[in-house]
């Protein structure tokens, strides 16, 4: 496999960074004086650092692209088998003829969305990086549930979420107008726990309404 542009670019980044800390090594030894068998293996291993850090950000950077590429098909199969859409822009989404209430929240945003009928109600799901320093995962994962009625603006306290029988993975649950919003912890990994995560929310809007 060829290796893309960014690929080169972060190489290249390493390997500039590496040749910098091997010439500037380089001039110091000789303004210091150092015997001359540290003038060779000290530069040449500060090039090797480079290129190894340069190696180990890559790895990170593929690692992430194959995380956003599971999340999306786990997102766009769930959206299929639902009656919905997946895209990776708000815009490209339209309510002509939809009816999707839900196209319109402010809290559906992010990097993947979908949206669909799950248990004949509307659902919606974003997958974002977290804007809040304090979260425990910079990756989260909304998902939206369009509510029959309107509610009080209420946000359950996090020492209670476990008694709504939701996934131990959930970061806050909280209810506003006709939205049920409940937010975990990371992307989807796999179409099963997309599943589960999403069943547990609709299960919790149910009774929330039958209360």
């Amino acid at each position: 496999m060829r290796p893309t542009g960014d690929t080169r670019d972060t190489l290249l980044m390493g390997a500039a960074f590496g040749g910098f800390a091997a010439v500037l090594l380089l001039v110091v030894e000789l303004f210091l004086r150092l015997p001359w068998q540290w003038i060779v293996p000290l530069p040449a291993s500060a090039l090797v650092f480079g290129v190894l850090l340069a190696a180990m950000s890559l790895g990170d950077d593929e690692r992430e692209a194959d995380r956003r590429e599971s999340s999306r098909v786990c997102l766009l199969a769930w959206a299929c088998l639902n009656g919905g859409r997946c895209e990776t822009d708000s815009s490209a989404f339209t309510t002509d003829g939809e009816g999707r209430e839900l196209l319109a929240s402010r809290l559906f945003r992010g990097t993947l969305l979908a949206v669909g009928y799950r248990e004949g109600v509307q659902v919606g799901i974003a997958c974002a990086m977290s804007e809040d320093p304090k979260a425990e995962s910079f990756w989260c994962m909304t998902v939206l549930v369009r509510l029959r009625e309107e509610h009080s603006p209420t946000r359950v306290q996090y020492r209670k979420v476990h008694r709504l029988g939701l996934p131990p993975d959930v970061e806050s649950v909280a209810m506003a107008d006709r939205e049920l919003c409940v937010r975990y912890a990371g992307w989807p990994e796999d179409f099963v726990a997309l599943n589960r995560r999403v069943d547990a929310v609709v299960r919790l809007a149910a009774s929330l309404q039958e209360a």
